[in-house]
């Protein structure tokens, strides 16, 4: 382990003053220019012995330009013993180097600050400018700050710092320079870790310039990949060699499979049904790892023990299975490995090949041919993917693949790295005690957003030649916000990546030459249907207004409204707090009376279309064993209503009916939920509720709110007493994460004659779209269809009911029976008590 103490800054230049620089650079040149003159002098020469003199001393010349611009020693051969010193100055480039000597010089001359020279100096770096321009900061402007910055200091100037206080201050710079070199796998600390090193130092002036332009360290180092990268990939078509990516090569390198001990064997049965991942390492096709240290530390750590040597990985598709085995097929080629992996073949059984058209004998006698081969070889690791498909290869009268391996994976005859996913280790391997004991288990879990930032900057560099188009920093950001909020049924980076190849296509029909972030904006939105950009004029016209637009479906219920209003512009604005759901509601009340309405209509305005509504009748979630059909059962067999449904569906209204009734159990799972956003199901899959509205509806204490609203109670009064009474029903600390608790008042008789207005408008309106007829009605049946639909126990649910057995099926018959013509006009009246069409 490399730590900060193990290294020290012992520079002689930097200690010089700028004549004696100056007097050193000049003998420098001038030994070189009597060098090349006496090289030349004796490659001239007839003397036998000047003459290779002097191809000594071209040689000489020629190693000295071949080297020019590198450091003395590369970082990538970096060896550390606890008791060992490394001096940083021997890893720094020329180029790194002469940019500390002019800014150190500069602050010491103008006692200034010496961080703000060096800024103002690593900003002239070609890589340094393009990262800055991919980042959308504006480096004239960059500029200009630094030199306000500089004079600003120079009216009231510091105490003035002594050369070896800077070269302290250099010193602590370097150690993260070098560090972060380290972690980018660099051969030397260029400008660019210089500049990236200034991010994390911790400077209160550095900081007040970087926080000025939105700059975080890690944008910082991922934006600096374009300048890394950009010249030497310019001719790949697909992720260089470097990269783990797939370019083309003029030969294919020959299958080895000799160790260089020569004690291995041929294995003519395993090749024909698998991938040998080492020859992929060596020809550059396989190997490159961001993010994962830690599950491949620990796979690596199984490996290279002594007994119990197996490893299962069980993660989803795309979370990096099969990248952390290719990375270690790339380890191993590279000899970076523990010496007991030491020239390993890394081998991937296809379990589709050794079962494709073979009799379940045969599967068996392949499988037994494999194993020997295998141990006679000596040198494999044996990888299989999809593991779990083994158990599914036994016929009647024979052994499952699975049966014959897992005593030879007990006896750690060789190593196994096995790959799986969740659900089918649950069901399959789980339940064979001895198949899933035979294996340590290592999770692999979807890589962070950081992380996929990195990876999705180099895949960039490949996709600005194959689409002639410029990438900017913030696209590639926004790229992974936005998957990993709206794009959960893909892990990433692979979703990232969709959205990203996505927009470029749209862009590339467009004729655009630049992709910016908002242009990420526009897919998403158009693939998810629902807002995602900042809310424009017309939009925060319609918000502003959202009252209106609600009561034009919703009679009543003002506070209710006033309530779901408020919290959807919080949301629209950005201020919503972070994490959890939209918003969640508590929707208390009696039956019939809205609650439900306003669901209906809420997931409109938000997701485009009532169908976006995942509807839970709580009342048949009773029981303690219900949980298992909510959120799965344990060993996979049963699926989760609610977690299958928000994967199938994340961006959605959640309606909870009739919340109280609810077993506690299923309650409590729903406090992680409101709190958080997230759920993890039977699979160990965390569910991902952030892009969902919530709301759980409840009669709770309806009585208390009819006797308060009778007995003129004020309305507030009656909100703050129900909401201390509803902890007869929940607990306090799940009433507490409710966004709003909103209480809805019974219907009077005038709300329901509004309500029936609104229900035979839009039966008119279908009428007109579907059969061309005119539907009219007089404003005596519209009171009485609202008389026999209003039920004070009941609201107004009955309504339906009358509309549909007195004016829609009556209205079904005529049509039927060519009694209305298309374009008609059909008028409907009461007559004597009694509800005609004429």
């Amino acid at each position: 382990m490399l730590e900060p103490e193990n290294f020290y800054l012992s520079e002689p230049r930097l200690k010089m003053r700028i004549i004696e620089r100056m007097a050193a650079r000049l003998i420098i040149y001038c030994g070189y220019t009597l060098l090349i003159a006496i090289v030349g002098t004796f490659l001239l020469s007839d003397i036998k012995s000047f003459f290779w003199l002097g191809v000594l001393g071209s040689l000489f010349l020629i190693d000295r330009l071949l080297h020019f611009g590198q450091a003395e020693r590369s970082l990538l051969n970096l060896r550390a013993r606890p008791e060992q010193k490394i001096n940083i100055a021997n890893y720094l480039t020329p180029a790194s180097l002469g940019v500390l000597e002019r800014a150190l010089e500069k602050a010491l001359i103008t006692n200034n600050d010496f961080f703000l020279y060096l800024i103002k100096f690593l900003i002239d770096n070609r890589d340094i400018r393009e990262g800055l321009l991919r980042m959308d900061v504006p480096v004239k402007e960059f500029e200009q700050k630094i030199d306000d910055l500089v004079k600003e200091i120079q009216k009231n100037p510091p105490l003035k710092d002594s050369r070896q206080d800077l070269i302290n201050k250099i010193e602590i710079l370097l150690k993260i320079a070098l560090q972060l070199s380290i972690n980018n796998q660099e051969k030397y600390i260029e400008p660019r870790s210089l500049f990236s090193g200034l991010s994390l130092i911790g400077d209160e002036k550095v900081n007040r310039i970087f926080n000025l332009f939105s700059i975080a360290p890690n944008d910082l180092e991922n934006a600096l990949i374009f300048g890394r990268f950009r010249k030497k990939f310019r001719w790949f078509r697909r992720l260089p060699p470097s990269l783990g990516g797939f370019a083309q090569r003029p030969y294919k390198i020959r299958h080895r499979f000799m160790n260089r001990a020569w004690t291995a064997r041929p294995t003519p049965t395993l090749d024909k049904y698998s991938v040998d991942f080492t020859d992929l390492a060596r020809e550059q096709k396989a190997g490159f790892l961001i993010g994962h240290e830690v599950e491949y530390d620990r796979m690596v750590d199984i490996l290279s023990r002594q007994t119990k040597v197996n490893v299962m990985l069980v993660g989803e598709p795309g979370s990096g299975k099969e990248t952390l085995v290719a990375h270690l097929a790339f380890e191993i080629i590279k000899d970076k490995v523990p010496n007991s992996l030491f020239d390993k073949r890394l081998v991937a059984l296809s379990v589709g090949n050794l079962i494709s058209g073979a009799s379940s004998e045969e599967v068996s006698a392949r499988v037994n041919k494999i194993i020997e081969e295998v141990i006679l070889a000596g040198n494999i690791i044996l990888h299989i993917p999809d593991i779990h498909n083994l158990s599914k290869t036994s016929g009647p009268q024979y052994l499952s693949a699975a049966d014959i391996l897992i005593p030879v994976i007990v006896s750690d005859a060789f190593p196994v790295v096995g790959a799986t996913y969740p659900k089918e280790f649950k069901q399959i391997i789980e339940s064979q005690s001895d198949f899933a004991n035979a294996f340590e288990v290592i999770r692999v879990n979807e890589i962070s957003e950081d992380e996929a930032v990195k990876l999705l900057t180099y895949d960039s560099i490949i996709l600005e030649n194959q689409y002639k188009i410029i990438i900017c920093f913030g696209a590639i950001k926004q790229a992974v916000i936005l998957a990993h909020k709206y794009f959960r049924h893909k892990l990433l980076p692979s979703s990232a990546e969709d959205l990203l190849k996505e927009t470029l296509a749209d862009a590339t029909q467009k004729g655009d030459k630049v992709l910016q972030a908002d242009d990420l904006i526009v897919i998403a939105e158009r693939k998810i249907n629902i807002p995602i950009h900042r809310a424009g004029e017309k939009e925060a016209e319609k918000l502003l207004g959202l009252e209106k637009i609600i009561h034009q479906r919703l009679i009543n219920q003002e506070e209710a409204v006033k309530a779901v209003s408020r919290a959807f512009r919080e949301y629209r604005s950005g201020l919503s707090r972070k994490g959890g759901p939209i918003a969640v509601f508590l929707f208390v009340g009696p039956t019939g009376v809205g609650k439900t309405e306003l669901s209906k209509i809420l997931t409109k305005i938000q997701f485009g279309s009532e169908n976006m509504m995942l509807r839970f009748d709580m009342s048949e979630y009773q029981d303690k064993q219900s949980i298992f059909r909510f959120i799965g059962s344990p060993d996979g067999r049963i699926a989760g209503n609610l977690t299958e449904a928000v994967i199938q569906k994340p961006y959605c209204l959640i309606l909870l009916d009739e919340f109280e009734k609810a077993h506690p159990d299923i309650l409590n799972l729903f406090l992680q939920v409101f709190d958080e956003g997230r759920l993890t199901d039977n699979l160990g899959r965390t569910v991902d509720f952030t892009n969902a509205v919530i709301i759980a509806t409840s009669n709770a204490h309806s009585d208390f709110i009819k006797t308060h609203i009778e007995a003129y109670t004020p309305f507030e009064t009656i909100t703050e007493q129900l909401k201390k009474k509803l902890t007869d029903y929940f607990k306090p600390e799940l009433l507490n994460r409710f966004s709003d608790i909103i209480v809805f008042k019974p219907l009077s008789p005038e709300n329901i004659e509004a309500i029936t207005k609104l229900q035979l408008q839009d039966l008119s309106e279908t009428c007109s779209e579907t059969q061309g007829i005119n539907l009219v009605f007089d404003e005596s049946v519209v009171k009485k269809i609202a008389e026999l639909g209003y039920d004070p126990a009941f609201g107004a649910r009955p309504l339906r009911g009358v509309i549909s057995e007195k004016i829609r099926s009556v209205l079904a018959e005529k049509i039927l029976k060519e009694e209305t013509v298309k374009g008609g006009t059909v008028k409907v009246v009461l007559e004597n008590e009694e509800i005609k069409f004429v």
